[in-house]
């Protein structure tokens, strides 16, 4: 792969990351007190869409902010546009990334929506709620917030936690929550992560817009080999991303990639291989064969039209011994890789959420160095910020490696490879997420604790 392509940014996606960054002041300061650089920087994120369809509603939006018009649809066109420039970003990004990796641009597969039922109706007014107080932190400012902005809305998100359709929306908002109310109240201005918030607070805002639509999905059948794992976690929910190769019946000469998230509600002081049993309870037979390094059969699961499957564990078991670091070798080498991948909805594309599934070979790591590789004459940054904290996989295991699963992803404005498996000689291959796997709880856990002490609340009441 010549990384040599990837040392130079598209200079559209550059002009685009500087105008958000100037437009994004406006959080920090606060939409009721904004300032003429605030004002100014408005004004060019308008023209930037004057000749697009978005163009009259946000003029509109920010006419009526200008005149104190304080409406969450007018915020909601905002979390819009900066959502569309930053998807536009992502698009340019990751046909750099296809390019460099000779791989066509993974693109939504056509599926029909599924038949679900309606949401009950109280998640319109929960969902209009949450507008509301993200409208009223724009117009605070996220460098003046203070608790009691921030804590009314805790009952609200008790309530979307517990509507399984509002997963993504009570996952996101309460990490966005947890981390305000880590910095506030301080004293003093505190150190505000500028665009992480505001990336935050615009995806809260558009899922926030409307009830989620049926997915679109289909029924697949077959075996799945294993590849790689990524754990996200923030104080109360995390998530296991799984990333596998599916031999689909009907379709074994043609392999797909795809991905499987297994994710569950905590509290902060479950850390570490006590998540294991989490995932247990959702996904066994998942978390076995990563473990166990052994391959999947899936019999009727639904696979998303971005390459999600829908885990359900019943429809899957165990099957024979698999090398997941030489199948990740012969699928994802050379020009082999799939065109069938993991993409992202529409309303999803950020260049921060692009992972493009690679297997490196050839490459140098010096330990006494800066974390990074080099590999093709290149030099690669590694993203072991995005590391879990844990001992799994650590700079010192790349030393020596022959083999190296990871996702390509850009973020700080550079282009990195996070790695989610690295091999060794004959030895077994260090990985994310293996002390996790396999699931099994210790009588003397934190989460076999608070199951007892839970369990003893119910039976007093």
């Amino acid at each position: 792969m010549p990384y040599a392509d990837l040392q130079t940014i598209p200079e559209a996606v550059t002009a685009a990351e500087e105008a958000l960054a100037a437009f994004d002041e406006a959080f920090v300061t606060g939409f009721g007190r904004l300032s003429s650089a605030n004002l100014e920087a408005i004004a060019a994120l308008q023209r930037s869409f004057a000749a697009t369809p978005l163009g009259p509603a946000l003029a509109e939006a920010i006419a009526g902010i200008g005149r104190s018009e304080f409406l969450d649809r007018h915020f909601l066109v905002l979390a819009v546009a900066r959502s569309a420039l930053l998807g536009a970003a992502h698009d340019a990004l990751v046909a750099q990334a296809c390019a460099a990796l000779a791989r066509t641009v993974a693109e939504p597969e056509e599926c029909e929506p599924d038949a679900v039922q309606a949401p009950p109706p109280q998640v319109e007014v929960w969902l209009e709620s949450t507008r509301q107080w993200l409208m009223e932190l724009a117009l605070a400012g996220f460098a003046n917030l203070d608790v009691d902005v921030l804590l009314p809305f805790q009952a609200t998100l008790d309530a979307i936690g517990g509507e399984p359709r509002l997963v993504r929306q009570a996952g996101l908002l309460s990490g966005l929550l947890g981390e305000f109310l880590t910095v506030f109240p301080t004293r003093g201005t505190p150190e505000v992560p500028v665009k992480r918030w505001v990336d935050l607070w615009s995806r809260a805002m558009i899922l926030s817009a409307a009830p989620p639509e049926p997915p679109r999905s289909r029924l697949v059948s077959g075996e799945l080999s294993l590849l790689a794992a990524d754990l996200r976690e923030h104080d109360n929910f995390a998530s296991l991303v799984v990333y596998a190769a599916l031999y689909e019946d009907g379709h074994k000469d043609t392999p797909r990639l795809v991905r499987a998230t297994a994710s569950a509600f905590k509290v902060d002081v479950i850390q570490g291989d006590e998540l294991g049993p989490l995932f247990a309870d959702v996904a066994a037979t998942l978390t076995a064969g990563l473990g166990a390094a052994k391959k999947v059969a899936i019999k009727g699961m639904r696979l998303l039209d971005t390459g999600d499957l829908l885990w359900e564990d019943k429809l899957a078991k165990l099957l024979a011994k698999a090398d997941p670091i030489a199948e990740a070798a012969a699928l994802l080498g050379g020009d082999a890789a799939p065109s069938a991948r993991p993409s992202l909805a529409a309303a999803d594309r950020h260049p921060a959420l692009i992972e493009e599934l690679v297997h490196l070979g050839g490459f140098a790591y010096d330990p006494k160095g800066p974390p990074e590789l080099s590999i093709d004459g290149a030099t690669v940054p590694l993203a072991v910020d995005r590391w879990p904290t844990s001992p799994d996989l650590t700079l010192a295991d790349l030393a020596g490696a022959t083999d190296l699963v990871g996702l390509l992803r850009f973020d700080g404005g550079a282009w990195s490879v996070q790695p989610l498996a690295v091999k060794k000689g004959r030895a077994a291959p260090k990985m994310l997420a293996a002390s996790i796997v396999g699931g099994k709880a210790k009588k003397t856990s934190t989460l076999a604790t608070l199951k007892e002490r839970a369990s003893k609340l119910l039976r007093k009441s």
